[in-house]
């Protein structure tokens, strides 16, 4: 009997703490995120990491129970834009790319991410604050999009 109560206590208490979020940054949705090292739990989370000066890795990783697989009605996965703190736009990506029309999709599987490398370094950008924001493009619509400010000096 005392194993029972014991195991259940056990149970009550695991169940608990795995209930929630372990830090708010990695919601995707526009919040800034830069670590792995928050947690939430049955979300497609997105997160953008520096890497080196003005060269950024996006990352959208499945902490789901599911695969989650998106369509795509082009070859582009992402799009992002480089914006002053002010709000003006000064490069979209998906201005200055083309991409093949063709139908395709990407399939994550729980616990995996998707990433993609994003380098600035060609924007000639002065120095100055501004907001970095990246976000997948699939069929449905902008993804788990998120932002990142940095400063140039």
């Amino acid at each position: 009997m005392r194993a029972i109560i014991s195991l259940v206590i056990t149970m009550f208490i695991l169940f608990g703490c795995g209930n929630g979020h372990i830090g708010e940054k990695q919601q995707g949705g526009g919040n800034n995120a830069e670590s792995d090292q928050d947690i939430v739990v049955d979300k497609m989370v997105s997160s953008i990491t520096e890497i080196s000066p003005l060269q950024y890795e996006y990352k959208v990783k499945n902490q789901t129970q599911e695969t989650i697989t998106l369509e795509f009605t082009s070859s582009q996965r992402v799009d992002y834009s480089v914006s002053t703190k002010e709000g003006q736009e000064l490069f979209l990506y998906s201005s200055t790319a083309s991409f093949l029309a063709a139908l395709g999709e990407e399939t994550i599987a729980p616990g995996e991410e998707f990433q993609y490398k994003i380098n600035l370094t060609e924007l000639n950008l002065q120095k100055g604050e501004y907001i970095l924001t990246v976000w997948m493009t699939p069929e449905e619509g902008a993804s788990f999009k998120i932002t990142k400010e940095f400063t140039l000096e």
